[in-house]
C-alpha cells in the first residue's frame, strides 16, 4: 500500500541555510546525505511525496539532477521562490504553484507559502506550506511541513493531523441572537 508525504525546504547543495537556519551540520554534504538518507528510510518507491518548494538552491545542476534521481517515490513540486527552472524541468511528476488533494477524506491545500484563506477553509481544509523554515508556527487548521520542523525528513498526514489537533481550537461563538444585536432584526 502506498502512502502519501510532504516536505519543503530542503535547499539541497545550499552550503549557507546551515547557518542561516541553524541546521545540526558540519556541512552540506552531510547535510544532503542525511536527508536523502531519512527521506529513503521513510519513502517507499511507490509512495507519493509533494515536495513544497525550495528543492535545491545555487547547486550544480547535475548535482540537483543526482539528487533527485537518489530520492524514492513519484514526487510532485509545487514550486518556492527559489526553485528555478533547471529544478522545475526535474522529472517531476507534476509542477505547479498551488495544488488541492485529498488524503485519508481529508482536503488539503498546498502551496510554498503559509496562507490567511484558501478553498474551503471553513468547510475543514487544511493548507500545508513551506518557505518560513518552522520560524512560523502553524495553526489548527495549517501546518509548515519544512524540514527544519520535521527532523529534516518527510512527514506524513497522520503525524500532521496529531500536530494539528494537539493545538487549541477558537471557541465556537454561541448562537447569534440577532434581535438583541445593533442593528439587528426586530419582530413584532
Amino acid at each position: 500500500m502506498s502512502r502519501t508525504w510532504f516536505t519543503a525546504d530542503t535547499h539541497f547543495g545550499h552550503a549557507n541555510i546551515i547557518k542561516l537556519c541553524d541546521r545540526p551540520f558540519v556541512d552540506v554534504h552531510e547535510m544532503d546525505e542525511t536527508m536523502i538518507a531519512n527521506w529513503n528510510a521513510m519513502v517507499g518507491k511507490n509512495d507519493q511525496v509533494f515536495h513544497l518548494g525550495d528543492f535545491a538552491y545555487r547547486a550544480d545542476p547535475r548535482y540537483a539532477r543526482k539528487v533527485f534521481d537518489r530520492l524514492h517515490g513519484q514526487k510532485f513540486l509545487i514550486w518556492g521562490n527559489h526553485d528555478d527552472a533547471r529544478t522545475r524541468e526535474l522529472k517531476w511528476s507534476d509542477v505547479s504553484q498551488i495544488r488541492e488533494v485529498a488524503v485519508d477524506g481529508q482536503r488539503l491545500i498546498l502551496c510554498h507559502y503559509a496562507m490567511r484563506s484558501w478553498n474551503a477553509l471553513h468547510r475543514g481544509s487544511i493548507n500545508l506550506y513551506g518557505h518560513s523554515h518552522a520560524k512560523l508556527p502553524g495553526t489548527y487548521h495549517s501546518e509548515d511541513v519544512g524540514v527544519d520542523g520535521w527532523g529534516f525528513s518527510p512527514v506524513s498526514w497522520p503525524d500532521i493531523k496529531a500536530r494539528l489537533d494537539a493545538r487549541p481550537r477558537p471557541e465556537q461563538p454561541e448562537e447569534i441572537d440577532e434581535a438583541a444585536q445593533p442593528g439587528g432584526l426586530t419582530v413584532p
